[in-house]
């Protein structure tokens, strides 16, 4: 199979340096045609000065605008790959890590593959994940307990995925801009399609998270920001008729506990949501066809 690597980068020259490296040699160690991008949004730190001066070899898409992850949206729409594989700038990989992921795409249902990832200490990160409702409120969690195993994922936010499907989807929604949660949005609805998505605990990346996210937002801006877009998530996806009934039902406790117990994250995250609500409910009615093919239902994937 044809398969890009495409490198997203905003202000992280240092982290290019370290990291990509690692990359371009496991592009090369591939029984693939295996090219390397670098989508640049719009960096003022000389990144792309050194990409182009160190790295000629890689291929570099300088975005017009800093989408974050939507800027992957119009790079898909330019390249012929089969397969593409997203990572984030602080990522360090496996040698073998691309083909362990392409392997799974013989099979035509997989929409996506989710790597195992690693911290740095050698913790694990994520990779294995399932959806589940808690009072009213939407959880990713992180499955370590079968991390080792190979099996279904629920999302990933690094890893494979084909390319058509994804184009076909419509890709990463601008609705959840600056960030979080786009990808659990993107996943949930190839998930619902019908498509599969899949992990493989072979594939080792290791990731020094939220390396550009928190120098941007810190860790309390990064978490309301979460908070309003897994309120945006519900909004526009659930359609469970009782999984939205405990919902409304939950949310003025959920709401005063965390005002009461210093969480008041939730509630400011709640709030910016009620901005973006219309644009929601907007997709959740009038979105592209093929976001509507709903092959499962809601209680069919959350938990």
């Amino acid at each position: 199979m044809k398969v890009d690597i495409l490198i997203l980068n905003y202000n992280g020259k240092d982290l290019l340096s370290a990291f990509l490296p690692s990359v371009c040699k496991a592009a090369k160690q591939s029984i693939h045609k295996c090219k390397v991008y670098v989508v640049d949004n719009v960096s003022t730190d000389g990144s792309v000065e050194y990409v182009r001066n160190n790295l000629p070899s890689i291929e570099l898409y300088v975005s017009k605008k800093n989408e974050v992850l939507c800027s992957y949206n119009e790079v898909l729409k330019a390249i012929d790959s089969d397969i593409v594989i997203l990572l984030n700038n602080d990522i360090k990989v496996e040698e073998d890590f691309v083909d362990y992921l392409v392997e799974h795409f013989k099979d035509e249902n997989v929409f996506f593959v989710a790597p195992r990832l690693l911290n740095f200490d050698g913790t694990y990160n994520g990779g294995r994940s399932y959806l589940k409702i808690k009072y009213g409120i939407l959880q990713n969690i992180v499955d370590e307990t079968n991390a080792a195993v190979p099996g279904s994922t629920h999302s990933i936010s690094t890893g494979a995925f084909r390319r058509e499907a994804f184009l076909g989807l419509g890709g990463f929604d601008s609705l959840y801009l600056p960030g979080i949660c786009e990808e659990v949005d993107l996943c949930y609805r190839a998930l619902v399609s019908g498509m599969k998505g899949v992990y493989e605990p072979k594939s080792i990346i290791w990731h020094q998270e939220s390396t550009t996210f928190n120098r941007e937002y810190g860790e309390r801006g990064k978490m309301v920001i979460a908070h309003r877009n897994v309120f945006l998530f519900f909004w526009k996806n659930i359609h469970n008729k009782r999984l939205i009934a405990a919902h409304l039902f939950f949310l003025p406790f959920r709401i005063v506990h965390s005002i009461v117990f210093g969480n008041v994250e939730l509630a400011q995250g709640f709030w910016l949501a009620l901005s973006r609500l219309p644009a929601a409910l907007s997709r959740r009615y009038k979105c592209n066809p093929q976001w509507r093919m709903r092959v499962l239902k809601d209680s069919d994937i959350i938990r």
